[in-house]
């Protein structure tokens, strides 16, 4: 596999500034108290990086603590309002949300075979109950076409950044894992999307699991990741 540094001439994804990690850290220091466990989790890329999505401040919280140059996905409708500077500090790739973007998927296969690690929120977008919600395909589609490990990334405590001062957050980052590789599917494609699922519900709080709660795959995954 090639080094990150041996780019193509198309590399889809926008490059992450020099300021993105230390402006990340400012932020951190002035709106919230973090607990970060499990950073070392985090293998040599490449890697798929799923994490849970509960606040615009989640990135805020996680950049500090990822591999540098870490890729994400935006959704496309960020584009052009004032919240775009937010997202381009860090690179990112755009995409359409609740459809089948094959051109934002076809970026993010070429970003992890190339050797990069790739940020993503299976959910697709930000959770408004406070827990997980159903997952979208999209992480386990990536994970099985590029053979590449999934670690998983949680966080939880952002929902309470300017409700009230200096709240407590709490980042866990946990053991790596990998999924069949192949051209999974349908019926298959959803079972490996829950499983990824499980494993961010396994090291989140009991009452953040949302639409997971009670399910026996959280137990299985929790012996993978924890």
């Amino acid at each position: 596999m090639p080094a990150v540094s041996e780019r193509p001439a198309d590399w889809p994804a926008t490059e992450q500034s020099r300021w993105a990690r230390p402006l990340m850290s400012v932020v951190i220091r002035l709106l919230m108290r973090i607990d970060v466990q499990g950073t070392e989790n985090l293998p040599e890329p490449p890697m798929l990086i799923t994490a849970n999505h509960l606040s615009y401040f989640d990135v805020a919280a996680m950049t500090p603590y990822l591999p540098k140059g870490v890729i994400g996905m935006a959704a496309e409708k960020y584009r052009g309002t004032w919240m775009e500077p937010l997202f381009t500090i860090n690179a990112l790739i755009w995409v359409k949300q609740f459809s089948a973007d094959r051109d934002a998927l076809r970026k993010a296969l070429m970003v992890l075979e190339h050797g990069a690690a790739l940020a993503i929120a299976p959910e697709g977008t930000r959770s408004k109950t406070g827990g997980l919600i159903q997952g979208r395909d999209g992480a386990a589609f990536l994970a099985t076409r590029a053979n590449v490990p999934i670690v998983p990334a949680v966080v939880w405590g952002t929902e309470k950044v300017l409700k009230r001062p200096w709240p407590k957050v709490y980042l866990r980052i946990g053991k790596p894992y990998c999924l069949p590789e192949g051209r999974a599917k349908g019926p298959q494609l959803a079972e490996y999307t829950e499983r990824i699922m499980c494993a961010l519900a396994a090291l989140l709080p009991e009452q953040y699991h949302g639409v997971y709660r009670g399910n026996p795959l959280i137990e299985e995954m929790a012996k993978i990741v924890r």
